[in-house]
């Protein structure tokens, strides 16, 4: 059955979103929040955005810290607030140049953008799993995820594509292969979407460059990734799980 309007279909459902607060973190928020979902962002800063609605709350939180999730996810099921999909869109990256990479930035980014994405899907996991309820998770991957980034694109705008983000969003889209198998059996989905370059007042050489290698001929915005966000977390994919839909301009074609 096709949705006639998205309101329907996310009434008063709870959205667990990690990262809200980021770029594309705040437009899924104001996004649910358009279509009357309950929203929770996980984010260790407070939102820059008042979002004047009592659907939306921000809990502090360090995903990379197993014990401050444990609790959060305790008070959640105390107050019987069950997420209904979780979003993992908590993601950072370092610029610093391969040889120049340190121990301390490496696992930064392994942290937050890998044990993350594992710690919230093992918690929700568990608390659907002990509830028989059949929830969707939706991680994000990226391009360079599946794809070998072109250093040319970047010239010397101080800006490039670290091997250790390539690194984990890769090892993301292959964790939502392995928990799409392994929470199937009980009702539970999990698909990836992985964005191209999004729009951030980048130098114009970059985005010039970026725009040379992309077939729609411009960066992404927040707002492209809506449509597909919606789609692999509403009743229309219902039978879909274990995908990596990339929305990027058409950008990887031929990769």
């Amino acid at each position: 059955m096709i949705l006639k309007n998205f309101s329907d279909e996310f009434q008063d459902k709870l959205v667990l979103i990690t990262g809200g607060n980021g770029q594309i973190g705040s437009e899924l928020v104001e996004s649910y929040l358009s279509v009357s979902a309950r929203v929770i962002c996980l984010d260790p800063e407070q939102p820059s955005v008042d979002y004047k609605s009592n659907r939306f709350e921000w809990i502090q939180a360090d995903i990379t810290n197993r014990k401050e999730i444990k609790e959060i996810f305790l008070s959640l099921e105390n107050q019987n607030k069950i997420p209904d999909i979780l979003i993992n869109c908590a993601g950072i990256s370092v610029f610093t140049p391969f040889e120049d990479r340190t121990d301390e930035e490496f696992d930064e980014v392994v942290h937050v953008n890998l044990n993350g994405t594992f710690l919230l899907s093992q918690y929700t996991f568990r608390l659907w799993k002990e509830k028989g309820k059949k929830g969707i998770i939706l991680n994000f991957g990226s391009i360079y995820g599946v794809s070998i980034a072109d250093m040319r694109i970047y010239g010397d705008s101080g800006r490039n594509s670290p091997e250790v983000y390539a690194m984990t969003k890769a090892g993301i889209i292959h964790f939502t292969k392995y928990l799409a198998r392994y929470a199937a059996p009980y009702g539970i989905r999990v698909n990836c979407i992985s964005p191209g370059g999004i729009f951030a007042n980048q130098s114009s050489d970059f985005i010039q460059n970026y725009i040379y290698k992309t077939p729609l001929g411009r960066m992404g915005n927040p707002s492209d990734l809506v449509g597909g966000v919606f789609f692999l977390t509403s009743s229309l994919s219902e039978y879909v799980t274990g995908q990596n839909l990339l929305i990027d301009g058409g950008f990887t074609i031929g990769d």
